[in-house]
């Protein structure tokens, strides 16, 4: 009898350290940590901020993105960083409630994200150069969530050059009772108060002049930001005068109208095969003339000149054809142009804005 309790307590007490070091390994799979920062975007011309909430993460954490206006004033995409950074699990929700602050509407999401596509992108990192001409493998390290007129959302992994869409998302208009208004404080009442609104709408750091000009008598163009997120079937390709090369210890760097960015190394060729991307909004690059003297060069893509010409080269349809956006520098490094040129013998060339190029004392 004794022989047979020892047993029993014994298997008893062994299973029980399996099962404690089963869970406690699926406790360390799932809880894998990785760092970052959590960040805020919106449009040039349409401010944002939250009034409260933010993002749960994997382990019950959770970070506030009520960290202030978030103005645009660099575009949609641009990361407004917040200061939570540090080791843990990757996001699972949104909730929180915000001020489309043109509209003057608060909206509220409550909902799941994307984790494992956040987790792909977080485990797989990303190439690039850094001065030496080296390449570096990198971490994306901010989850960026933008807002835009009409309770959209998208949600971004950001890195040193390089951004991703994980998802699109819809809020919800809401209206905050008065019992709750009458319970703040002077700088929590700030959504209500005529002073600060009309600061924000007319401040020139939050939107400047010449947008407030621009967009003044004319309608919000809700579902633009949805427009932004059609992608294309193209590629980038470079015309360099003879002898000439993009410097190979350099990356180009491309932004799209959806808040995504890439870099491509300037070592190969090819730079990239076809690929599903959004309208492109600015290029910057490096390159070698035959003398293998150095010149920089970027510019700002005109976005109603390339809306026009990818409407004209793919039509109503994304997937008629592919093209090349095709960039030709001239013989005396002077200046660029930009062409979308389609498999379907259709070409446009492209609206530059603020192009610069010029000789650079780097080798």
């Amino acid at each position: 009898m004794n022989y047979m309790l020892k047993y029993f307590f014994c298997l008893l007490f062994f299973t029980q350290i399996s099962c404690q070091e089963k869970n406690a390994h699926q406790k360390t799979k799932v809880m894998t940590k990785y760092e970052w920062t959590e960040g805020t975007s919106a449009s040039l011309g349409y401010p944002m901020e939250v009034y409260k909430g933010g993002m749960e993460y994997e382990g019950d954490g959770w970070v506030g993105l009520s960290f202030g206006i978030v103005p645009g004033t660099k575009g949609w995409g641009s990361v407004n960083n917040g200061m939570d950074s540090g080791l843990k699990g990757l996001p699972t929700r949104l909730d929180f409630v915000w001020m489309s602050y043109m509209e003057n509407q608060f909206y509220q999401i409550d909902t799941d994200i994307d984790t494992n596509k956040i987790r792909e992108y977080f485990t797989k990192g990303y190439d690039s150069k850094g001065a030496s001409g080296k390449i570096q493998h990198l971490n994306y390290n901010v989850i960026c969530v933008g807002m835009a007129p009409g309770g959209v959302v998208v949600v971004w992994v950001s890195g040193v050059g390089w951004q991703k869409e994980i998802g699109r998302y819809q809020g919800k208009k809401v209206t905050i009772p008065e019992s709750e208004i009458a319970t703040l404080d002077s700088h929590e009442n700030r959504f209500w108060r005529k002073d600060y609104l009309d600061m924000v709408r007319t401040g020139d750091r939050i939107v400047p002049k010449k947008v407030q000009e621009e967009n003044k008598g004319k309608p919000i163009p809700f579902g633009i930001w949805d427009v932004y997120r059609t992608r294309f079937s193209w590629k980038p390709v470079f015309e360099l005068p003879v002898g000439a090369k993009l410097h190979p210890s350099t990356m180009v760097g491309i932004d799209f109208i959806n808040g995504e960015r890439e870099k491509f190394d300037g070592l190969k060729t090819p730079l990239s095969d076809y690929d599903k991307r959004a309208i492109p909004t600015s290029v910057s690059m490096s390159i070698l003339d035959k003398d293998n003297h150095r010149y920089g060069a970027s510019c700002e893509i005109n976005e109603k000149s390339s809306f026009e010409a990818f409407n004209k080269v793919f039509g109503d349809d994304p997937e008629s054809t592919k093209a090349e956006l095709v960039v030709y520098v001239n013989e005396a490094f002077s200046f660029f142009t930009i062409k979308l040129k389609g498999e379907n013998g259709k070409e446009v060339f492209i609206k530059t804005d603020s192009v610069e190029m010029f000789k650079s004392k780097k080798k």
